[in-house]
């Protein structure tokens, strides 16, 4: 009962916000929602821990977390390699990789963000990271 009206309601929001759309001229795009509240905005890397209302930048700046959700969800709707229908696996596996190159720019590793705390532990358990570390 409670998935028939979880599904109902959300069938329910996009009408009502596709009325809204319609009203206004805007458009809503339906974007895949995985690690849009982890990735830093501002570098589109996993580097950053989210804690409650703030998002904590590897640099040590700090945003107020749903903000930078919100532009991430928003770049989201133009990402040419993350598509809506992609499985959360894929989506970690292209952010670890642009995470790579982001740190390789700067002369670090994947391990070495792990070891900085700048790069959430978790991500070191993936196939992906895995793969991007051994070089395969």
């Amino acid at each position: 009962m409670s998935r028939k009206l979880n599904s109902w309601m959300k069938g329910y929001m996009r009408d009502s916000l596709q009325k809204w759309a319609n009203w206004t001229g805007s458009v809503i795009t339906e974007v895949q929602p995985s690690y849009t509240s982890q990735v830093d905005s501002i570098t589109g890397t996993l580097l950053g821990t989210r804690k409650g209302d703030y998002f904590i930048r590897f640099t040590g700046d700090v945003l107020q977390a749903d903000l930078n959700a919100a532009r991430n969800i928003l770049a989201r709707g133009t990402d040419k390699e993350i598509s809506r229908y992609m499985r959360k696996e894929q989506v970690q596996a292209v952010l670890l990789r642009r995470t790579a190159c982001f740190l390789k720019g700067l002369g670090l590793s994947l391990v070495d963000a792990v070891k900085l705390g700048w790069l959430d532990p978790k991500h070191s358990k993936s196939q992906a990271f895995k793969e991007l570390v051994s070089g395969s």
